[in-house]
């Protein structure tokens, strides 16, 4: 089953960035990356809202794997 987890990682794969690179580019850590990747922990709101905004998809997809 897709999970908020699995697409962040699969988001990140399919623009060919490595967990640093996307990091760097949201000015965040490598190490929240990894906890929101291994499903160790999920963003927050804001967090999510840019991983949105920085893929540009939905925010609904990211969350819910629905697309509207």
């Amino acid at each position: 089953m897709e999970t908020i987890h699995t697409r962040i990682v699969s988001l990140r794969k399919d623009a060919g960035l490595s967990q640093q690179q996307l990091a760097d580019d949201l000015n965040l850590s490598r190490r929240a990356i990894s906890l929101w990747e291994t499903g160790r922990r999920a963003p927050d709101l804001q967090s999510a809202l840019l991983l949105a905004d920085y893929f540009h998809t939905m925010l609904d997809y990211l969350v819910k794997g629905e697309h509207s």
